[in-house]
């Protein structure tokens, strides 16, 4: 259920103090040059897809939405440079978008009930799947399901998934609040040290090229934040919470991919998950993540 809060001044200046002298709530990160942060819309469906200023969450509309559209967990292909995502507006749909033309397409219904999507550096997808909670490989232009490569044990609620600029996979449990590994060959699940959210509802999970990963604190009214995974409780850094016109923006989907301009250049090859120049344009973010609540 979704929280309004009004703070008076006093608190709200109080807050302000507290935050600057915290580690955990420094200066908001930014993003690698070249990149930036999308959010996709959930049930308020204005707009359906938005640019998020990671200084503010302010959210510039990229895509114009309707009440009641519903996406989760983007990831960008770094193969055809567009961001795949799964629709619950009309059941399980696997949609793309391009950035470049800036559109959103439905291309084919699921076969199987994903809430997670992620994608490797070569472009081959995997989902989540919720009713079997196998880790599955997924077909991009049919939206078919493979076989499941095996239960992702402890990751029960597994609403975050997404590969890392070096290909691991990783995944965060929405319940516990728990980071960690999974295996594609298994789909074991590792948990990361010091990896819990402090309120263990994470909403989805991104990555950006150098690494850091960059999550929606559902709980909190759709707040972004950013750490190094490894030590997420240690690093955790607060853009802010997402606002479109200055109004709270619901989302639980939000995905790391090439800028508007380098996309309308072609140039956005260059950018994401690449690690030294042997990587150019080969190994990127399998970003990630949101994902909707389980219906109480």
């Amino acid at each position: 259920m979704k929280k309004n809060m009004h703070i008076a001044l006093g608190a709200a200046l109080t807050a302000t103090l507290v935050l600057a002298s915290s580690p955990a709530f420094a200066v908001p990160r930014s993003l690698p040059a070249g990149e930036s942060l999308y959010a996709f819309a959930y049930d308020d469906g204005v707009p359906a897809v938005g640019l998020v200023d990671v200084a503010t969450g302010a959210v510039t509309q990229v895509v114009p939405g309707v009440d009641g559209q519903a996406y989760s967990s983007p990831a960008y292909n770094p193969v055809d440079h567009k961001i795949y995502v799964i629709d619950w507006t009309n059941n399980y749909e696997l949609v793309v978008f391009d950035t470049q033309a800036k559109t959103l397409t439905t291309l084919a219904s699921f076969d199987c009930e994903p809430y997670t999507l992620a994608i490797d550096p070569s472009g081959n997808a995997w989902v989540w799947d919720y009713d079997t909670d196998n880790l599955r490989p997924v077909n991009l232009t049919t939206g078919a399901c493979g076989p499941g490569v095996g239960v992702v044990a402890g990751g029960n609620a597994l609403y975050g998934m997404a590969f890392s600029p070096n290909g691991t996979l990783y995944g965060a449990d929405y319940d516990s609040g728990e980071l960690g590994t999974i295996s594609t060959v298994d789909g074991t699940f590792t948990q990361v040290g010091s990896s819990a959210m402090v309120s263990g509802d994470n909403a989805g999970l991104t990555f950006d090229s150098s690494g850091i990963a960059w999550v929606i604190d559902e709980s909190n009214i759709a707040e972004i934040y950013s750490a190094d995974i490894t030590n997420y409780s240690g690093t955790n850094q607060r853009s802010g919470q997402l606002t479109f016109n200055g109004v709270e923006y619901y989302s639980e989907a939000i995905v790391v991919g090439p800028s508007a301009a380098l996309a309308e250049t072609g140039s956005d090859s260059v950018a994401l998950g690449v690690t030294g120049l042997a990587g150019l344009g080969a190994l990127a973010v399998g970003a990630v993540m949101m994902v909707r609540r389980r219906a109480s």
